[in-house]
């Protein structure tokens, strides 16, 4: 039967299906902007979480969608209630797979055993269904398994069983911000530390309790294959963000730095509070090439792999300069800069909007993903506040359409985007909950998962 909803991003015609309770906090406003027959709506869904991260999404190989993110309520998804023990402050942990057609599989719960403070991190995918997932645990436990406390990298298969956890050993505060699979069913960790972490080659510091940004891969059993660790000179920060892994196995991390930085050529160094790297490794973990956006305050959050092609996206104030142009930002903007296989210069774009998400698909076209104020857009749409979605031509950054999703009155945001084989785009974030009178000091977030047809 098919029935006409106003749900909580699209109002439109689809077929009815069972789906969790939906908040109308957004709508699809127009944005087409070169390319006919666009179609923004497919379907979503809101996860009720009542937490204060946003979840993380990928699309399988075939078609289908995973999610990962922490809970601080009972939550069904569909199939029953999962765990929830309401004598623990931490939050738990869920893992779910939809169908292409935004049909629940299955949903995992994990319960913490401990205060201790829990994320998700990262989720990634491989092709042969392997499915990983990054972050710091609670103890989390279900069925006799346990992700045990603190920083951890888990291979789960496509039901969501636990194939095998690795920790992090060491002392100090940690943060584990990505994983991209390998072509070898291995995986690729990043984030950043301070004190000290082994990283399976012998214990590391940071100096004088500053931030160190990390690389760690692992092979299909989780066994070691090579760790880098990029320690900041005097007084300076290193934070890894974001990692993508090529069809060569060659690693591209994306991050932050202040003061002082050597990423295995030339020093950089910036009086900014903060600026945006990108590092290109071997598949054995060799330097390949590192730029920063020099003169640039701000950060590289996102970042995507086409063929010669590598794009990283991020948020900065002042200006950039790249490919011997200035951009300059009205307050905090977005970027996406691309470089080529060799890591010289192609082009760059900002845009008055939150820094994006981004990510490729088999064409090479790169789609970008963020929260919007309102106004001018990418592609010269203007659009309300809310949501954006954007695809791009991967030779000089051409837009070739753009979505806007109002928000009514409820802040929201992009975590990640994704590209089906079949160009269908996932788009998985948060919708901020209005602050209680009374009540935790953070604001509490529940996610949503948003398909948009090829």
């Amino acid at each position: 039967m098919a029935v006409c909803v106003g749900g909580l991003f699209l109002v439109g015609c689809g077929e009815a299906r069972a789906t969790t309770p939906r908040i109308p906090v957004l709508g699809e406003v127009g944005g087409q902007v070169a390319q006919e027959g666009v179609e923004a709506r497919a379907w979503s869904r809101t996860l009720m979480l009542g937490d204060h991260q946003a979840p993380h999404a990928v699309v399988t190989s075939n078609g289908d969608v995973l999610v990962a993110a922490t809970y601080q309520e009972p939550i069904n998804l569909g199939a029953g209630p999962l765990p929830f023990d309401r004598n623990v402050v931490a939050p738990h942990l869920l893992v779910a797979r939809f169908s292409s057609e935004g049909t629940l599989k299955w949903a995992r719960g994990w319960t913490p055993r401990s205060a201790e403070r829990a994320r998700v991190g990262g989720l990634a995918v491989d092709a042969s269904d392997h499915v990983f997932l990054s972050g710091t645990s609670a103890g989390f436990t279900r069925d006799g398994a346990t992700l045990p406390e603190g920083p951890f990298l888990a291979r789960m298969t496509g039901e969501g069983a636990l194939d095998w956890v690795r920790s992090l050993p060491g002392q100090g505060p940690i943060t584990v911000s990505g994983v991209s699979s390998d072509n070898d069913g291995g995986a690729v960790l990043v984030g950043d530390f301070t004190g000290q972490r082994d990283f399976g080659e012998g214990v590391r510091t940071a100096p004088n309790g500053r931030h160190a940004g990390f690389a760690l891969r692992v092979g299909p059993k989780g066994e070691q294959r090579w760790s880098r660790v990029w320690t900041p000179v005097g007084e300076g920060e290193v934070s890894a963000r974001a990692v993508a892994v090529d069809v060569f196995g060659d690693v591209h991390v994306v991050g932050g730095y202040a003061g002082a930085v050597s990423f295995g050529d030339a020093t950089f160094l910036t009086v900014r509070q903060r600026t945006p790297f990108v590092v290109k490794l071997t598949h054995d973990g060799d330097h390949v090439w590192s730029h920063d956006l020099r003169a640039t305050d701000g950060s590289a959050l996102s970042v995507a792999v086409g063929p010669d092609r590598v794009f990283v996206g991020g948020g900065f104030s002042g200006r950039l300069y790249f490919k011997n142009a200035w951009h300059r930002a009205d307050s905090h903007d977005g970027f996406l800069v691309a470089y080529d296989a060799q890591g010289s210069q192609r082009w760059a774009r900002t845009f008055p909007t939150g820094a994006p998400a981004v990510a490729t698909d088999e064409a090479g076209q790169v789609t970008v993903a963020g929260s919007h104020d309102g106004g001018r857009a990418l592609g010269g749409a203007d659009l309300p506040a809310g949501l954006y979605v954007a695809r791009l031509m991967p030779d000089e950054g051409t837009s070739l359409w753009v979505r806007g999703f109002a928000s009514t009155g409820t802040p929201s945001s992009a975590r990640t985007v994704t590209v089906a084989s079949s160009g269908a785009v996932l788009l998985a974030g948060g919708l901020s909950r209005p602050m209680p009178e009374e009540g935790p000091s953070q604001r509490l977030q529940d996610g949503f998962l948003l398909r948009l047809s090829p």
